[in-house]
């Protein structure tokens, strides 16, 4: 986790992807602490809260093919859907790069007498093996923004070779966040912070670049010995036209969008979107002359 002893290294304005604050998603100490929020029933900052995982959970039973399907559950947290979906007779792995969330999804996995249908284990959706043997991919929460574009579609067209034919991939995006472009700042004396368990001068500035479709949350933790902490986060976010394309680089096609985990169609409006998608299976030849014969 980046540490500095002068403010005066990091730019005033956030800048996406920063390599000296940007933060490490696989730090074990990081995991540990982000392990606490994820189970933080006061927020829905980095899991969401139990009633609305389980509201979630029954919609994606309604997605999802029908029961046992192998399931993959990319960026899989502390295991909170994948328990779940075990639950429901699903045969589900998960994979996440914070080993501490790993290790409580098998705590969780074996409390709930599931763990003969789960299998949790420390690894990155960029570079894990491609094997086609899933009915289903899952991307819960927003996982693939925290990557630039380049990545998110390699990612995306690496987890689509893990899909058996007839397979299908269930992925919730973020169209915009909860701010107005431009920046916000803030500031509080705390007791303790992802940056560390001691009283500390908490700041905070997030700037959202509509037009760059990013948004970077940076914060700033002043100890009282005089040593600051920096880290921060970035989300590439989606443009609901763009998504078509982006899942045509992975070699599918969408099959259905809905405005959040709603039934209701979803579109440029929506502050999210979960979408369906299936491989594609028509070749790119035959793909360009379907296209060539639409009208128009």
């Amino acid at each position: 986790m980046p540490t500095v002893r002068r403010l005066s290294r990091f730019p005033s304005w956030p800048r996406p992807f920063d390599p000296d604050a940007e933060l490490d998603w696989s730090d074990p100490t990081f995991s540990r602490r982000l392990l606490a929020e994820h189970l933080d029933q006061g927020h829905d900052g980095a899991s969401r809260r139990l009633p609305l995982v389980d509201q979630h959970v029954r919609r994606l039973a309604q997605l999802l093919p029908p029961v046992p399907a192998r399931v993959l559950d990319a960026g899989c947290g502390p295991g909170l859907y994948a328990v779940r979906l075990a639950g429901l007779g699903h045969r589900v792995d998960g994979v996440d790069v914070g080993p501490a969330v790993i290790r409580h999804a098998r705590r969780a996995a074996r409390a709930a007498g599931v763990s003969g249908l789960t299998h949790f284990e420390v690894g990155d959706v960029r570079s894990m093996p491609v094997s086609p043997r899933y009915n289903a991919v899952i991307l819960i929460y927003y996982v693939l923004e925290n990557q630039t574009a380049r990545r998110q579609a390699a990612a995306l067209r690496r987890l689509a070779g893990c899909l058996l034919p007839g397979g299908r991939l269930i992925a919730e995006f973020r169209l915009r966040p909860d701010q107005l472009p431009g920046r916000l700042s803030a500031w509080e004396v705390v007791d303790a912070s992802l940056l560390g368990r001691r009283r500390q001068l908490l700041l905070s500035d997030s700037t959202y670049d509509r037009a760059r479709h990013t948004f970077v949350l940076r914060e700033v933790a002043v100890f009282a010995d005089g040593s600051v902490a920096v880290q921060q986060t970035t989300s590439r976010l989606f443009d609901f036209d763009e998504l078509p394309g982006l899942f045509a680089k992975a070699g599918m096609r969408i099959v259905e969008t809905f405005d959040g985990w709603t039934r209701h169609p979803g579109g440029s409006l929506c502050d999210s979107v979960v979408v369906v998608a299936e491989p594609d299976r028509l070749p790119p030849v035959s793909r360009r002359r379907a296209a060539s014969r639409q009208p128009g």
